[in-house]
């Protein structure tokens, strides 16, 4: 990871920012700053290119339940096929160390992780269902099928001793 990306990370630590976007070249394969700064969650759409791979970190400052939240989502976002093998194989297999390094080695604790294919996917409510999911309270319990008709009375097998 470059410096560039690593200051920019921990500036979305400490509250300087709230987004952050990452690129990895692929001649180098090095992460890259792409984008940093403040940007609303209406607008965060609009930072997703539509032609190449990318992560993004978000602080996403919302109400749930009445209380103030600012959670830190991490968003990989691929779109589709128009990318190469090689950009869609290093953007996946460098997600995992990414995110290794910026939980434990800048302290920065990232509460969910999304896969993306277009930035049109990324609304607030879209954000909020992630974080806060509904739970169905009404959901029926599973109710155990019954045995197939006709069945008949159960059989008792007994064992054959010999006894010699």
């Amino acid at each position: 990871m470059t410096d560039n990306a690593w200051k920019a990370i921990e500036s979305l630590a400490v509250h300087k920012y709230d987004y952050v976007q990452l690129k990895i070249d692929i001649n180098e394969e090095k992460i890259h700053l792409a984008d940093a700064g403040n940007v609303s969650v209406d607008k965060l759409s609009q930072k997703v290119p539509s032609d190449c791979a990318r992560y993004h970190l978000y602080n996403f400052k919302h109400t749930h339940e009445g209380d103030y939240l600012e959670t830190v989502v991490f968003i990989y976002s691929m779109p589709g096929y128009s990318c190469s093998i090689k950009e869609r194989m290093l953007y996946s297999s460098c997600k995992g160390p990414l995110l290794d390094t910026i939980e434990n080695q800048i302290g920065l604790p990232v509460t969910k992780k999304l896969e993306i294919g277009s930035g049109e996917e990324l609304t607030a409510e879209y954000l909020q269902d992630e974080i806060h999911p509904k739970k169905n309270l009404h959901r029926p319990k599973f109710a155990k099928p019954k045995g197939p008709p006709n069945r008949g009375a159960k059989r008792l097998t007994k064992s054959q001793d010999t006894g010699n």
